[in-house]
């Protein structure tokens, strides 16, 4: 079984973005718990303000499906329906081998 990694990149519409993480912080900790959840992050990004970068790992792609459906997916999706994505860039990845990145590496 292959691990399903998803990394987005999210623009938020001009002055919204506290609106946004508002929503954002009533989903988290839900994802978190649900079953195939290995990962859940978000992070604004520190030279763009209004950029927020997500990180997902699930277990499978079922499990991934099944967030998506979930009801607290499906609320937090009208609670920001109002709200701009001047840019969304979504790309999920099928992992095969995860390790780590040894700092000798970075030298």
């Amino acid at each position: 079984m292959s691990l399903i990694a998803i990394s987005a990149r999210l623009e938020i519409e001009a002055g919204r973005i506290d609106d946004y993480l508002a929503a954002v912080a009533d989903i988290i900790e839900r994802t978190r718990a649900e079953a195939g959840c290995r990962v859940y992050a978000f992070a604004r990004d520190i030279q763009i303000p209004n950029v927020l970068w997500i990180s997902e790992e699930w277990d499978s792609d079922a499990a991934l499906d099944e967030h998506l459906k979930s009801p607290h997916i499906r609320a937090f999706l009208k609670q920001v329906a109002d709200i701009g994505l001047p840019s969304v860039d979504v790309r999920k990845y099928t992992v095969s081998a995860v390790g780590t990145v040894e700092h000798s590496h970075l030298d």
